[in-house]
Parts: C-alpha cells; sequence; structure tokens
C-alpha cells in the first residue's frame, strides 16, 4: 500500500501493492469487506469446494486479498483453491514461509496480529497477539519469527513451535519507529536493525533478544531503511537519507559511503547488487570492496521491487513498476531493458508521497499483485509471458510455497 512518509510516524492511506509504508513497504487495505454467503459462483475452479484434503502446496502461490486467501497453480494460471474462514476486510503485512514451508506467518495489520496458515491444511491454525502497527517480519532461524511493530520500535519474537510470543525485543532508540531486520549465518547469533527514527544500525542479539550496541552514522537527522548484506566481502549496506552507509561485520566500522540509496536486491550468485535508486537501477559489484559500480540500467514507471531469473542466456531482473502497468525485463549482463510485460495496474492515492509495488519470485515464475484490477500477474520469466489470475480488488501479498531465491537482503519482497 502507499503510505504518506515523516520521518517519526508513517499513516496508512490506502492500498497499492503489498508490504508498504515508506517507499519500499508493503502491507493491503481494502473497504469491500461484504459477506456473501449465498454460494454462487466465485469464479474460480475448485473441485473440493474449498476442501483441500492435504494436498501439497508446494509450488503454489498463496494471495492474499481483503476477503480472501487465494491459492495459485502458476503453471495453470489459476486459482486452485481458497482461504475464506475468518477472513473479512483483513489488511495485511509481510508474509513469512517456514524453512520446511509447513506453515505462513503473515501480519494481519487491523488485528494487530500475525495469523499462521498451514500450508497442508490450508487453514488459519492460529491468531498471535503482537504490538500495533506492524509492517514487517522475518525468519532468523528455524524456530522463530519475529514481527516488527512499527509503533513501539520493538520486535514481537514468535515461537514457530506453538505459536505464542516467547520475547519482545526493542530494538528503536526512540521506543517507535518504522523498523527492519538484517540477518544472515555469517553474523553468528547477532543481526542488524534499522529504523526510520535512528541515525544509525542497532546490533540486534538474537540469542539474549536485546539491542547490544549501536553503530551511530553521521547526520543525527537521518534514519536508516532498507539493507542488505554482501557475503563475499563481508559488508551490510544500510540505506541512510539519501545515501548508503557500509559497515564491515568484522568490527562494525562504518567503511563506505555510498551516493545512493533505495532497495537492494543481490544476485542470485552473490556477485552483483541491484540498488533501486529513483528511476535507476545501479548495479554494484558485491565481491569489491570498494562496491564499484559497474552498470546501471534506467526505467521508466517507477521501479520498486526486483527479482532475477537465471535463464539459459543469461541473468535477467524483472521489476514491479509502480507509475505504470508494467515489468521490465533488464539483461543483467548487458544493463539494458530488453522487454516489457503488461502486469496490472495499483491504487495511485494523490496524497501519497511514495507508492509501493511488491514482486515475488518463485522458481520460475514473478508474482506481482495489481489490487486496482483485482488479479495477480504471473510471469513466466523464461518465456515472458503473463497469465493474468483473477482474486478479487484488494489483493495485495503473496507468499510462494518453495524456492523464493530472493538472496540476503532479509525479505519479502
Amino acid at each position: 500500500m502507499a503510505r504518506q512518509m515523516d520521518r517519526r510516524r508513517y499513516v496508512q492511506l490506502a492500498s497499492t501493492g503489498l508490504i508498504v509504508g515508506i517507499a519500499g513497504c508493503t502491507s493491503g487495505d481494502d473497504d469491500d469487506g461484504e459477506d456473501d454467503d449465498s454460494g454462487g459462483d466465485d469464479g474460480h475452479d475448485h473441485d473440493d469446494n474449498g476442501e483441500s484434503g492435504g494436498e501439497e502446496s508446494e509450488g503454489l502461490a498463496f494471495a492474499f486479498g481483503p476477503t480472501e486467501v487465494a491459492i495459485i497453480d502458476p503453471a495453470d494460471g489459476d486459482v486452485v483453491d481458497e482461504i475464506t474462514d475468518d477472513i473479512d476486510d483483513n489488511s495485511w503485512g509481510d508474509a513469512k514461509i517456514t524453512t520446511d514451508l509447513s506453515e505462513i506467518y503473515v501480519i494481519e495489520e487491523s488485528l494487530d496480529q500475525v495469523l499462521v496458515i498451514d500450508t497442508e491444511a490450508r487453514e488459519i491454525v492460529a491468531e498471535v497477539d503482537i504490538g500495533p502497527d506492524a509492517t514487517h517480519m522475518y525468519h532468523p532461524n528455524d524456530d522463530e519469527m519475529w514481527a516488527h511493530s512499527d509503533d513501539e520500535g520493538a520486535f514481537y519474537v514468535i515461537d514457530t513451535n506453538d505459536h505464542q510470543v516467547i520475547e519482545t525485543v526493542q530494538s528503536g532508540m526512540d521506543d517507535e519507529g518504522h523498523g527492519k531486520l538484517l540477518y544472515h549465518e555469517d553474523f553468528g547469533s547477532m543481526g542488524y536493525a534499522t529504523n526510520v527514527n535512528d541515525p544509525g544500525a542497532p546490533v540486534i542479539d538474537l540469542d539474549e533478544y536485546e539491542r547490544s550496541d549501536f553503530i551511530e552514522f553521521d547526520d543525527a537527522d537521518e534514519g536508516t531503511h532498507y539493507k542488505a548484506y554482501s557475503p563475499q566481502t563481508g559488508l551490510a549496506y544500510f540505506e541512510y537519507g539519501d545515501q548508503t552507509v557500509v559497515v564491515d561485520t568484522d568490527d562494525n566500522d562504518v567503511v563506505d559511503e555510498l551516493e545512493l540509496a533505495g532497495g537492494m536486491y543481490l544476485t542470485p550468485d552473490e556477485e552483483l547488487m541491484g540498488v533501486l535508486d529513483g528511476d535507476d537501477i545501479r548495479f554494484l559489484d558485491a565481491t569489491s570492496e570498494d562496491s564499484e559500480e559497474v552498470g546501471s540500467v534506467s526505467v521508466e514507471g517507477g521501479p520498486d521491487a526486483l527479482r532475477y531469473y537465471d535463464g539459459d542466456d543469461g541473468l535477467y531482473a524483472f521489476t514491479a513498476n509502480t507509475m505504470n502497468d508494467e515489468s521490465a525485463v533488464i539483461d543483467v549482463e548487458e544493463f539494458e531493458v530488453v522487454d516489457h510485460v503488461e502486469i496490472g495496474e495499483i491504487e495511485r492515492p494523490e496524497d501519497a508521497d511514495h507508492l509501493h509495488r511488491s514482486g515475488v519470485a518463485g522458481d520460475e515464475y514473478f508474482f506481482t499483485p495489481a489490487p486496482a484490477d483485482g488479479f495477480v500477474a504471473v510471469v513466466d520469466m523464461a518465456e515472458q509471458e503473463v497469465a493474468e489470475v483473477d482474486v478479487e480488488d484488494g489483493v495485495d501479498t503473496i507468499q510462494y510455497v518453495g524456492d523464493s531465491g530472493v538472496g540476503y537482503t532479509g525479505q519479502i519482497r
């Protein structure tokens, strides 16, 4: 959705694309909460009248709308099942799937809860209360989900075995602010947070559930937002105002400041990192200690999410654009746009400072919601062909059951 950005507070305006708030954060919201129990045709092709019968869900995508969770088979380009029980005018934040693919955890913003969905039974099995104004969620280890309450600037740690909050970790220095979490196996028991209110990066002890340190940056009037990590150099990247601060994770020293800022997306081979800097996608050498820029591509239409596909003839990137109904297809080796595919429209409130549109990779498919048109665009990245799968107006959050190949950006999106 789009949110008006205020550094001290994010006010939700309307729905558009997925997990938003400021540029590059998403969730969904829609007022269409009409309860229709007439038993009429919903336009989906079901053989089981909503009963999954324990069928496997691997290779399918769960698409979250205001009144249903549609389960999409990308190979067929169709909804094969849906979840409607206990869903009525819901507003969604991040979704995360467990490493064994058995459960999806998804933030329900209007209820200040995380809902847990059993992917085999295809039903909601738990509702976990968390702090208010949550947007993002993370899965730093097999046993825990960390959901961030922006109102409190804190992570709620959920045990994935018993679906209970077991700890609250205060990461924000002012006990509030929109935040994210960066983690990687290289860090051991440590992680890094960002917060739009804080002029630096909180260091989080994931075992002790506490903020153990704070890496202070130069400008006290700025905050941190996007983050990424390059395993080949051990460098962490933090968006900080209109710059990106680079931190050596061996000693937590600031080693560089880059004159670019935006969402950061590591390629599958971990050698390049695409940075969404306005209408330019700037590719950095993620194997270089000085983060050398090796190429850039201009994309009309406000590129937001970026996902990669390693094809037979090279590496491609797919964007989800906010200002038009297209996805740009980028040849990453040549640093040029080679095609566009139509993916439908998002909502664009006139008073929104920032728009967001999510994009999710799943094996050879790229999924992006078109909430204004009520469908999910399923792009076959190998063939560069699109299927429009009807769900409902306001559909925004998507979780794929399988390999999403997002690299170590720490996200969904």
